[in-house]
């Protein structure tokens, strides 16, 4: 098998915009029965990363529009709908099956394929094994080390660091997570929370976080594993700390966590670093 990685690079104030829309059929040439079928099971198609990350997918196939039919689906980050598209592809006898698999449960369904002698390319996220061709993705165990020295810098080695999780059982999380802690493992002064799993979605980061401000506990970072679950928390934070009540100064509202995530590809991150609501977010490449 062959693997392709990409390290991250940190990217604060003008980093890369321009999120596309993508959709859950990317398609198709002119279809014809002598044409070979490629097919792309993907995560989701909802966070702005996946929507450039489609965007890019569907721009190349239609590049070969006259070569091969290029057809792909995507599951809402549910690995048992996944699994059930790829059983759908598989019954089309595709040449080449890509998948962003929803977590480690797709490794039966990919190793099904690739037994079928069907060549299988994961994309972002792997699997354990080897019955796959080639995996493309980002190094996120770097991009989570960079991650940790920029927070271990800014807080001058000490401080509470509260970590929001992605998918559990997805290899970015545990990647962004692990390399993060080699970090902070090596300053005492670092405490890590490692708070819920939130599926890299705003809505339950900011939920989450909603919750955690309740406990009145003190944090001095969040470290979000994707910038949507950090543009969540600053969000919930900034409604428990608004800036100015009855057009005065809060007490304290200046005193902000300092906010870190990853992707750096959509615009309304930049602004946010921009505003100087979110501290910094690394870019984590689309293998489209």
């Amino acid at each position: 098998m062959m693997n392709w990685k990409f390290a991250g690079l940190l990217a604060m104030g003008l980093v890369m915009a321009g999120c596309g829309k993508g959709g859950d059929t990317a398609s198709e040439g002119t279809a014809g029965a002598e044409k070979p079928l490629v097919v792309f099971a993907q995560a989701n198609s909802a966070d702005p990363w996946r929507q450039v990350f489609d965007a890019e997918m569907k721009a190349e196939a239609e590049k070969f529009a006259a070569d091969f039919t290029f057809e792909s689906q995507a599951a809402e980050d549910n690995a048992q709908k996944q699994m059930n598209v790829v059983d759908t592809f598989l019954v089309k006898e595709p040449k080449v099956l890509l998948i962003s698999p929803v977590d480690a449960s797709l490794r039966p369904a990919i190793e099904k394929a690739y037994d079928q002698k069907i060549p299988v390319i994961l994309l972002d996220r792997a699997i354990e094994g080897d019955k796959f061709t080639a995996w493309i993705g980002g190094d996120n165990k770097e991009i989570g080390r960079q991650a940790g020295e920029y927070l271990v810098k800014k807080l001058g080695g000490k401080g509470t660091i509260l970590m929001i999780r992605g998918i559990a059982a997805a290899t970015p999380t545990l990647e962004r997570g692990g390399g993060a802690m080699e970090v902070f493992a090596k300053y005492p002064g670092i405490k890590v929370i490692e708070g819920d799993d939130c599926g890299y979605q705003r809505e339950k980061a900011r939920k989450y976080m909603e919750t955690f401000l309740q406990k009145g506990q003190k944090i001095d970072a969040i470290y979000a594993h994707n910038d949507e679950m950090a543009i969540g928390a600053y969000l919930a934070w900034e409604a428990a700390n608004p800036s100015t009540k009855d057009g005065n100064p809060v007490v304290g509202s200046d005193i902000r966590p300092i906010f870190v995530g990853i992707d750096a590809c959509q615009v309304e991150i930049v602004d946010f670093i921009k505003q100087g609501k979110i501290d910094a977010t690394f870019k984590y490449p689309n293998p489209g």
